[in-house]
């Protein structure tokens, strides 16, 4: 069997229709869920990318192998800190697997192949075994979609506002938004002229939104998630056209999911400098196709983690997922619809990403369950800054309100799981 691993970046769960969306966004990745399995309750690791997808890959928390940012990532290079364990990609090599995946990111110790071109790669690799990994980037901003997909699901002209009009030419062309009196790694270096190299093109703007502007901008986000969608199908049709479909698993998932709106900025933490672990930024789509292996249609309601990924596919391939793996097969939940799965998902980011300023100190950590959530705002120059923060998700989905005060021994149940986790070792806290 082969493996086609599809990260969009930034894409929403919510904006999907398989996920009760009532647009017509994701034509093609709906008709996978309902080929497929899906997993109505899948939350990421991080709200910016490079801890996220290690996390996915390896099957590791972000407080193990510590890739929280560019610093602890530079010493995950010069150190080669995954040499302390053999990671998933190796075995998947060892055991006949070609290991490619794309090329706008190369993560140091995941081996595998760069591919320029997805399509070309599949075709190249039709007679092996592959896992090919692809991470898009339409729903990343900016949104500028492609015609008809600009327009398709914009309000009528006369309801959008001059001042609206003035942001969505920013949204439109800017990869980091940010609210005034911010400022990010990137505008840093240009002052002082020291830009370092970039995977891709960097643009900054400004703007203070407001919530007359969310029409418009969602529109081009979903513009975005249906251009996503058709070229999804696209690499769905090379695979029937080379007779690898039924014999290839498909999984979409993403990295992190995107604030629009709902907290008053746009994007994720390297983009609007103010990353969260809010739902609309942890949330992320997770469905698997492989009919070989595993039943049509079937929905799965338990919360279930980046994490879990890889020891799912280890089991449906048949092989050892490395005893240091943290996540867990979810086999058990898809065969079962009363299954006792672990309870809690865990969750550290950094509020600017890789756009924090050199000194930044300050994380996020979060855990989480069906139910709650347990937030920890910490930072270590600024204890006056140091918060928790409670909400029950089933009465309040949105996190408006804040239950720290009101539900003293919940809050500390969750305040003692929270920081037994933030001690656990990590291969940085070991070197």
């Amino acid at each position: 069997m082969n493996i086609l691993f599809i990260v969009p970046d930034a894409l929403r769960s919510a904006n999907l229709g398989c996920y009760g969306y009532p647009k017509k966004t994701s034509p093609y990745i709906d008709k996978l869920a309902s080929e497929g399995v899906i997993f109505k309750n899948a939350v990421s690791t991080a709200s910016h990318t490079m801890p996220a997808i290690i996390s996915m890959f390896t099957g590791l928390d972000p407080i193990t192998h510590g890739v929280d940012g560019p610093r602890a990532y530079d010493a995950w290079i010069k150190e080669k800190l995954w040499k302390q364990w053999k990671q998933p990609f190796e075995i998947l090599k060892e055991n006949g697997y070609i290991t490619a995946g794309c090329d706008k990111w190369q993560y140091e110790g995941l081996e595998y192949v760069e591919v320029k071109d997805l399509k070309n790669a599949i075709k190249e690799y039709k007679n092996d075994k592959f896992l090919l990994w692809w991470a898009p980037y339409q729903t990343h901003l900016p949104y500028n979609p492609k015609p008809p997909y600009d327009t398709m699901f914009m309000p009528e002209e006369s309801t959008i506002s001059e001042s609206t009009r003035e942001k969505l030419k920013i949204v439109k062309s800017t990869m980091i938004i940010h609210k005034p009196g911010l400022l990010s790694k990137f505008e840093q270096q240009q002052a002082q002229g020291i830009l370092e190299p970039a995977t891709h093109p960097r643009s900054v703007g400004s703007m203070t939104f407001m919530q007359e502007d969310k029409p418009a901008i969602m529109a081009l986000y979903d513009g975005e998630v249906r251009s996503q969608d058709e070229e999804i199908g696209g690499y769905i049709r090379k695979l029937e056209e080379l007779g690898l479909l039924d014999d290839t698993m498909v999984v979409i998932t993403s990295d992190h999911g995107e604030e629009i709106g709902e907290r008053g900025s746009v994007g994720h933490a390297s983009c609007s400098l103010a990353g969260t672990s809010y739902e609309e930024v942890i949330r992320v789509p997770l469905i698997i196709r492989y009919p070989r292996a595993l039943p049509k249609g079937k929905v799965v309601e338990t919360q279930v983690s980046l994490i879990d990924i890889m020891p799912t596919l280890f089991e449906i391939i048949g092989l050892e997922i490395p005893k240091e793996t943290e996540g867990h097969s979810l086999m058990p939940l898809i065969k079962e619809d009363n299954v006792d799965f672990k309870e809690e998902a865990y969750l550290e980011t950094t509020p600017c990403g890789w756009q924090a300023l050199q000194g930044d100190e300050r994380k996020v950590y979060a855990v989480r369950t069906h139910e709650w959530k347990f937030i920890h705002n910490y930072d270590p120059n600024n204890k006056d800054k140091c918060s928790y923060e409670l909400y029950n998700l089933k009465d309040d989905p949105g996190e408006k309100r804040n239950l720290i005060d009101d539900m003293p021994d919940a809050a500390n149940q969750f305040k003692d799981k929270l920081h037994n986790w933030i001690k656990k070792p990590s291969f940085l806290l070991n070197k």
